[in-house]
């Protein structure tokens, strides 16, 4: 036999020995979680906005807010009965709480700066009389992509420059 391929075989087994590493043989790598981690929570809210500002804008996050409408750019109209069934608060833990005619439901919102995105908002699927506006409210929610304050008005502009949603204040 040739000493060769027998020195060949001893350096080999040499080094897989010496990256085995002393103690045990290691065993199967350590188990994954199942789920990928979720996507991380919204932004938590200014502190300024929590409490209305000294220069007398209102409170983005904290009242209760009620539509009042909302205006396309091509002049349709969609305006509710009854405002305070279609409310929504802005908690400053970037929860959103909805109330769309006779459902109510949750869901998460992001806010930076002026930028204001809802995410998917969970509700009860309780049957609403057929002159609701509950679907136009909760579409136009999910196309929001800023906010600002007109007086006392906050005005939620649509995505695209397509409209605004126009809410007031409900007293506390």
């Amino acid at each position: 036999m040739h000493p060769l391929p027998l020195l060949a075989l001893i350096v080999l087994l040499g080094a897989c020995a010496a990256s085995a590493g002393p103690g045990p043989a290691a065993g199967p790598p350590p188990r994954q979680a199942a789920f990928p981690p979720g996507p991380p929570p919204p932004p938590m809210p200014d502190p300024e906005s929590v409490t209305p500002a000294t220069n007398g804008t209102p409170a983005l996050v904290g009242p209760v807010w009620a539509w009042q409408g909302t205006l396309m750019n091509d002049d349709s109209r969609v305006v509710p009965d009854s405002p305070e069934r279609y409310t929504l608060q802005l908690q400053p833990d970037g929860k959103a709480v909805v109330r769309a005619d006779c459902n109510r439901g949750s869901g998460t919102y992001a806010r930076d700066g002026q930028r204001l995105a809802f995410g998917a908002i969970a509700q009860t699927r309780m049957a609403c009389p057929p002159e609701s506006r509950d679907a136009a409210f909760l579409k136009g929610l999910a196309n929001v992509a800023s906010y600002l304050f007109d007086g006392d008005v906050l005005v939620l502009e649509l995505k695209y420059d397509s409209g605004a949603m126009r809410f007031r204040a409900l007293a506390p």
